[in-house]
């Protein structure tokens, strides 16, 4: 006993508060604390589809319920979801914030573009519903595809990073290229579906092609790093410079047919017109409003250093993806098709991409937001002809 007590005068003594930082520690976790308010309305919505799921699958299936019908009363659903993530958008505090080693981005651009897909999505399900029911889509997934595809134009709105944007590009395109052949009783939608599918399929493949070549010129996939680079660089002396130069063409041309922009625009008419009305008016106006915003944040950063080139090519495809809507609608005789090439005009949004270089982004955005609300009316019309003439 004499010897254990010797030897413990013998051992070292240490300090906690010299092997353990506690404010170190509490700046980490502040730090940990805005990345999840950052990202908090994603993670509510993500876990209110989850528990929709589950939900509705246990209903669905119960004798003891009698298989009921879950369509009208998830649609309300799907309402209060919506509405509580607006809330959850708009009283986040935080002004600017990168997160997760620079991939996502939370600013002005990021606020509006939440705000304004959430509105639309709420306004688009509120003049679809009573489609839905005539329709007699009576899947549960249906609505919960709407989420999922909203979800995904949330964090592609906020991505800052090559990598992050292709998958939550992905992650909407899968759910509208179900939403497409929602209805199972038409060949018609079944075909608009595949359409869709094949054809995403090639314009996904086409913008992973560019991200590739922009990863192996670069070493670089985050967009703050790409603006540096190239900033920084003298294009006229970089061997890579015409390499680089189209692999951004294969990224503008993936984002040019996501949008429907002449001339990638030759599988809007058949997708349009063969899709159930409500699953038209969504993917009509709601993945638009994410794709220019990520064309906005591209000419804020990568696109602003090849400026002179891509704004002549934009301004090109823009006037010309507005002629070809314009004379082309003229021939229609279906309603949808109408639609489809009447919202070529959209392309006119990208004339917000160019204002970032003489008036500043909050002019873009208010051009955007304006933009997109003096549209709502085509689908708001055009869902009342449906209805009354064609369905």
């Amino acid at each position: 006993m004499n010897f254990l007590l010797s030897t413990m005068h013998v051992l070292p003594t240490f300090d906690l508060r010299e092997l353990f930082d506690f404010n170190e520690h509490m700046d980490f976790i502040l730090l940990q604390q805005n990345h999840f308010k950052m990202i908090l309305p994603e993670i509510f919505l993500a876990t209110s589809v989850l528990a929709i799921t589950l939900h509705s699958s246990f209903l669905a299936t119960s004798r003891h319920f009698g298989f009921p019908l879950l369509m009208q009363s998830f649609i309300k659903l799907c309402f209060l979801v919506l509405i509580l993530t607006f809330v959850l958008v708009q009283k986040n505090s935080i002004v600017f914030m990168l997160t997760y080693q620079n991939t996502f981005i939370f600013d002005v651009l990021t606020l509006n573009a939440k705000q304004i897909i959430l509105a639309s999505t709420f306004l688009c399900l509120a003049i679809s519903e009573n489609s839905l029911l005539k329709q007699q889509i009576n899947n549960f997934e249906y609505l919960i595809l709407i989420l999922c595809a909203v979800l995904g134009l949330m964090f592609l709105v906020s991505s800052y990073d090559m990598i992050s944007l292709y998958l939550a590009i992905e992650m909407q395109s899968l759910c509208l290229y179900v939403l497409a052949a929602s209805k199972k009783n038409s060949s018609f939608s079944t075909e608009a579906g595949l359409k869709y599918f094949i054809l995403g399929s090639f314009s996904s493949a086409l913008l992973l092609f560019g991200i590739s070549i922009l990863y192996g010129c670069t070493g670089t996939t985050n967009f703050d790093n790409l603006y540096l680079f190239f900033s920084e660089l003298e294009l006229e002396t970089f061997a890579l410079t015409e390499i680089t130069e189209k692999a951004l063409f294969c990224v503008s041309a993936a984002f040019f047919f996501k949008i429907a922009a002449a001339p990638f625009h030759m599988w809007v008419p058949d997708v349009y017109e063969g899709s159930p009305t409500s699953s038209t008016i969504f993917f009509a106006v709601i993945p638009k409003i994410a794709l220019f915003s990520v064309f906005l944040r591209f000419f804020q950063t990568i696109f602003s250093v090849f400026e002179e080139t891509f704004l002549i090519g934009l301004m090109v495809v823009s006037i010309f993806s507005v002629l070809v809507g314009s004379f082309a609608a003229l021939k229609q005789k279906k309603i949808k098709e109408v639609i489809g090439l009447q919202f070529y005009q959209s392309c006119w949004l990208f004339v917000a991409c160019i204002f970032i270089k003489f008036f500043g982004r909050d002019s873009s955005s208010f051009f955007l937001f304006t933009y997109l609300h003096d549209n709502k009316s085509l689908p708001l019309v055009s869902h009342y002809f449906i209805k009354h003439f064609y369905e």
